[in-house]
């Protein structure tokens, strides 16, 4: 983005979140929480509450992906990358074409499995979409995807600006699952492999041991696209 002007990296992003964006509209189970700056967040599972709390707090189990561009400069990665403004405005609880079932509540009724499977369908179509847009420089845009799986508490926080917002580690792990994962791939924790791997059709390899920022070592799991058959990839 050094060596582009911001009204093109903005343009890119656009194209880009609107192609995402059509892929939430396509799945009920899915929630789009925000854009960050070049990251995009959606959750999968909001409103299936965990039968272990009965704290009187909202607790939900979610499945939750994160997708961000590839810099196409490797030397000049910085978390700022992954966080900065929502381009949407925090709009996301009003479709233009009236449908709003899309919302947390309409998950009550998906069992835990379905919305990981959900959330792991997105990153792979995404990673699918992206590879199908040219960044400002001119290179094929490849982004990482990282999905964990764990407890959120839901709400809006504040009086100015109120936005939808999720809060709890299950947020910063899957952020951390993105990060550390490799351009064109999904990269996701054990929580998630255990939950999805003898559900699901699709090829994990073992990445082994990954130093993630504020977790320590964690076990993860990379799918490559290519390994993915063609039904697991639908066209965009």
């Amino acid at each position: 983005s050094q060596s582009c002007s911001p009204y093109s990296v903005m343009h890119f992003l656009h194209l880009l979140f609107v192609d995402f964006d059509y892929l939430v509209d396509m799945n009920s189970e899915l929630w789009k929480v925000e854009t960050i700056g070049d990251a995009f967040m959606v959750a999968s599972g909001l409103g299936l509450y965990d039968d272990d709390f009965d704290d009187g707090n909202s607790y939900s189990k979610t499945s939750y992906s994160k997708a961000s561009r590839k810099s196409s400069d490797a030397h000049h990665i910085s978390p700022s990358e992954s966080y900065t403004i929502d381009m949407n405005s925090g709009d996301n609880s009003e479709r233009d074409d009236g449908y709003n079932d899309n919302s947390p509540s309409s998950s009550l009724h998906l069992d835990k499995y379905a919305c990981a499977h959900a959330a792991i369908k997105f990153g792979i179509q995404a990673i699918e979409a992206a590879a199908k847009h040219r960044m400002p420089n001119g290179e094929i845009c490849q982004i990482r995807v990282g999905a964990h799986t764990g407890d959120v508490a839901s709400g809006v926080v504040g009086s100015r600006m109120p936005r939808y917002c999720l809060f709890g580690d299950t947020v910063n792990t899957a952020s951390r699952m993105e990060s550390t994962s490799l351009a064109g791939h999904m990269q996701i924790s054990e929580d998630t492999y255990d939950l999805i791997s003898d559900h699901m059709d699709y090829s994990w390899k073992e990445r082994g041991r990954v130093d993630v920022k504020g977790k320590g070592s964690m076990k993860t799991y990379l799918l490559d696209p290519a390994a993915v058959s063609d039904e697991g990839l639908p066209v965009i």
